[in-house]
């Protein structure tokens, strides 16, 4: 059974897949370098993306902390997410559309 980091993982991976042929997305295996975040992804709107993933009170390791920075620096959009809101404002931060279920909810509150 996944822990909370992989159920994460797979939501966030299930919902980039929902946007087809308009992204590219993968859950990053296994690199050489240890520290390398969990899933990349990108769109012609986005660039490259990253998102390191943790359970909801987890804590980047030093080593991903100074990954994600390196990334950044470089060009790539590197994130740290360990909610699923927290997704929803890192999609926003990159414009990416909300899903139609969501902006349904919101546009009756």
């Amino acid at each position: 059974m996944r822990g909370p980091e992989g159920v994460l993982q797979d939501k966030i991976l299930k919902d980039l897949r929902s946007y087809g042929k308009l992204m590219v997305c993968t859950k990053v295996m296994k690199t050489s370098d240890n520290g390398f975040p969990d899933i990349f992804f990108t769109t012609f709107h986005t660039g490259a993306v990253v998102i390191e993933t943790k359970q909801e009170h987890g804590v980047a390791s030093k080593l991903q902390e100074s990954r994600i920075q390196k990334l950044n620096n470089c060009g790539t959009k590197a994130f740290i997410c360990n909610t699923w809101p927290r997704w929803i404002e890192i999609k926003q931060e990159l414009g990416l559309p909300l899903p139609a279920k969501l902006l349904l909810f919101e546009s009756v509150i």
